[in-house]
């Protein structure tokens, strides 16, 4: 899946979401300046490796703290760290991290960018793919 893609997933689901009352307004700006923050790290080369990508999106969809949601694309979920709520020594960041499609797992958002981490410690920065 191209990262344009991706975004365009993405900032759909931010638009179903404040259409429909269920995306507070507090925190819709929060996503749209999630949205950009990835989509500029993708335009200057900040992006992890294929193979870096897979492996921190394999990690997220068996993390506890994954939480799936439905998109209006059909066969097409969106899948977050989990609800940005900090449990003690289990922080989440609410961030987008992973997309399936049609059954399959891809890497989304903060997992393709190489210089992001997981707030849970479970992947960190990696080189950049174009280095």
């Amino acid at each position: 899946m191209s990262i344009a893609r991706l975004l365009e997933g993405g900032l759909d689901r931010i638009v179903e979401l404040a259409k429909a009352n269920q995306l507070e307004h507090r925190f819709l700006w929060v996503a749209l300046k999630g949205a950009w923050k990835y989509a500029r790290a993708v335009a200057i080369g900040d992006t992890a490796s294929p193979i870096e990508e897979i492996h921190r999106a394999a990690i997220c969809a068996r993390c506890d703290a994954h939480d799936v949601a439905e998109t209006s694309k059909a066969g097409v979920c969106a899948g977050y760290c989990g609800k940005t709520e900090t449990h003690g020594a289990n922080p989440t960041c609410g961030c987008l991290v992973t997309m399936t499609i049609n059954g399959s797992v891809e890497a989304a958002g903060k997992t393709k960018v190489a210089s992001e981490c997981c707030p849970r410690d479970k992947w960190n920065a990696a080189p950049r793919w174009n280095e």
